[in-house]
């Protein structure tokens, strides 16, 4: 600042009798001119003929807990003609804290119309009672010293002038091992850059508290680390800059050990469930591929003729058990997804009606063996929206229970829809049969997982005792309710209420039967890696007006498209050379766009996805279902005479 001198004999006899009671005096024009008696000198610490403090230099001579009030104090002064008093604590440089009373006013204008202000600063340190200057100070330190958590003060250029008793539990130091000591020693180096950075951020945006805290590594006095967790306050002074931390630091490292396992548990879960899921997949792939055979030469030799009653019967045993183990798998994987969450529904329209005279049909060949009538009962066919392969799934299950527990007699399925209003309707099905009944007391537990309604009944008949939990399960995540009821004696009602919406097109029209035939004729590739695979689908179409090319692996399956005009491309997932995503990425790269069908014992979600992501239009499972590698030939065929055209 520039320095001012009094300018009259009567400011200099003012000075003179403020001089002689200690006090000294100030005048301020602006910032930057102004002027100090030799009594300010005095007050501060500073000697006169190293001239006056810069603005910035004298608000580092305040006590940082009092620079801010200091200088908003100044600042009013510029604004009133109001006499202002304040109290400060001033840091001499020797370390000295003084307590200082000081006086100031604006002055009237002068000749020259400039507004001065005017004031006094006097040292009443030894006039202050004791217990005045020392209440917040004990209050701070009662405070302190009674929390866990470690309370410090740190003055920049000083290093900590403060530490709770608390250091002892937390670092290990006592608090004067740590006095004096600067902060960055205590902490881990990999943090120090960090932490400062943050500091350096608040201080350019003058926030003194945060919300936001910091966690750091600091160093115990026994050389290894602990988390601590820190939200210091800033002291910053009218210059703008950090003077002083305060702050109260705490012991995380418990947390941090707990976050520490939680993860390392949480990794070892993903690991154990990607190993289920990958060993599921595996047993499913496994599994499905020899029953893919076994299956479908069954069906192919029985629907063939010529052989005697007693062949037929071992034929029936041979897919009786194979339709079995098919089940059991797919329970298993079913259970897997719900149990882990990934089962999604997939809502469309559909016909009641055709949803109960699918399951029956699914079911009529069993019944028929075994002497008994299967009925499906319709009240009005009505089209509703829901996922109708999942309901399709607890129908079937409820009818496969009914005609496997039923020596004789019938099992009649009922559906109907009751309307709701505001365009919902709730699904209501029912499935009767004249069997051996259920003890009224065991029905609740059935829908348990891995539950039968004693052991016998495994004995007996088999199963995994998933069938009724997988249906629980799907209706509680259609929202519906599933139930049974029995007299013990003369058969059993399984039932189901599921809310659905209603179709567009609520009122089903008479569907037609599915044709028995293609409409033209078709030319396909097959890429299956399996002999027997590659037999049996060619049985299966050979009876169908198709000219099947069939290659072993995927290279083999991109090399035909290439020189091949074909209306469809069956592709399997898994062989050697090229697998099935990788053909078809690369049958997609040479701009052909045949439709790609997934021919293929992988059947998991993600699987299907992952079909769909390469590039393929659908989906069929292995154990071939002939049925529905029908409906994949008349659904996805493209003339290869319209591809030819388009190239």
């Amino acid at each position: 600042m520039t320095e001012h001198t009094p300018e009259t004999a009567s400011d200099a006899i003012a000075l003179a009798a403020l001089e002689s009671s200690g006090a000294g005096w100030w005048r301020i024009l602006d910032p930057r001119t102004a002027w100090w008696s030799p009594g300010m000198y005095a007050l501060f610490g500073l000697r006169p003929e190293d001239g006056m403090p810069t603005i910035e230099e004298l608000y580092r001579l305040y006590h940082p807990d009092d620079s801010n009030l200091a200088a908003r104090s100044l600042m009013r002064m510029f604004n009133t003609d109001e006499p202002i008093t304040l109290r400060y604590r001033a840091v001499l440089p020797s370390g000295e804290v003084r307590q200082h009373l000081s006086w100031g006013r604006r002055e009237q204008p002068d000749v020259e119309g400039r507004r001065w202000l005017v004031g006094m600063v006097m040292d009443v340190t030894d006039h202050v009672d004791d217990e005045t200057l020392i209440d917040g100070e004990r209050a701070f330190r009662f405070v302190a010293d009674h929390t866990s958590d470690m309370v410090v003060r740190m003055r920049v250029g000083a290093g900590l002038t403060y530490v709770s008793p608390a250091s002892r539990t937390v670092l290990g130091y006592s608090p004067s091992e740590m006095i004096g000591k600067a902060p960055a020693d205590l902490v881990a180096p990999e943090d120090v850059v960090r932490i400062r950075g943050l500091l350096a951020d608040r201080i350019r945006r003058g926030e003194t508290v945060s919300t936001d805290g910091y966690e750091y590594r600091g160093i115990h006095k026994d050389g290894h680390q602990v988390w601590l967790e820190a939200n210091p306050r800033l002291v910053i002074n009218g210059a703008g800059e950090m003077t002083e931390i305060v702050d109260v630091v705490r012991d995380i490292t418990a947390r941090k050990q707990a976050e520490a396992e939680l993860h390392a548990a949480r990794i070892e879960a993903e690991a154990a469930s990607r190993a289920k899921s990958e060993f599921l997949a595996n047993m499913s792939h496994e599994l499905r591929t020899p029953l893919t055979s076994i299956l479908g030469f069954s069906r192919l030799i029985g629907a063939g003729g010529g052989l005697s009653e007693g062949d037929k019967g071992y034929l029936d045993l041979i897919r009786s058990a194979g339709e079995t183990l098919l089940t059991v798998v797919n329970d298993i994987l079913d259970f897997s997804k719900l149990e882990a969450g990934a089962l999604t529904l997939d809502p469309e329209p559909f016909s009641i009606a055709a949803l109960g005279e699918g399951a029956t049909a699914l079911l009529r060949e069993q019944a028929d063996h075994k002497g008994l009538e299967l009925t499906c009962e319709v009240a009005d066919d009505v089209r509703l929206t829901g996922d109708v392969t999942r309901l399709r799934q607890v129908l079937l299950n409820l009818l496969s229970n009914a005609v496997k527990f039923t020596d004789a007699g019938a099992v009649r399925l009922v559906l109907s829809a009751e309307d709701d209003g505001d365009g919902s309707a709730v699904l209501v099905a029912s499935v009767t049969d004249t069997g051996c009944g259920l003890d009224p007391a065991q029905i609740e537990q059935m829908f348990d997982r891995f539950t039968q309604a004693d052991g016998s009944v495994s004995r007996k008949f088999g199963g995994t005792g998933l069938g009724l939990a997988i249906s629980r399960r799907l209706m509680d995540i259609m929202g519906g309710k599933i139930g049974a009821s029995s007299d013990g004696a003369t058969g059993s009602t399984f039932w189901f209420r599921v809310p659905l919406t209603l179709a567009a097109d609520a009122v089903a029209q008479p569907s037609e039967a599915p044709g028995g035939g293609l409409d033209r004729p078709l030319r396909v590739l097959l890429a299956e890696d399996n002999p027997a695979n590659r037999t049996l689908v060619a049985a299966l179409l050979g009876a169908m007006d198709v000219a099947l090319d069939m290659v072993d692996n995927g290279e083999d399956a991109v090399r035909a498209v290439s020189t091949t005009a074909y209306d469809l491309i069956l592709m399997d997932m898994q062989m050697p050379v090229m697998d099935g995503p990788a053909a078809t990425r690369a049958i997609r790269a040479l701009g052909d766009d045949t439709p790609v069908v997934a021919l293929t014992a992988n059947v998991l979600p993600e699987q299907i996805e992952q079909c769909r992501a390469a590039g393929m239009q659908g989906h069929v499972a292995k154990p071939i279902d002939p049925r529905a590698l029908m409906a994949a030939l008349s659904d996805y065929a493209r003339p290869a005479q319209e591809k030819a055209a388009a190239a």
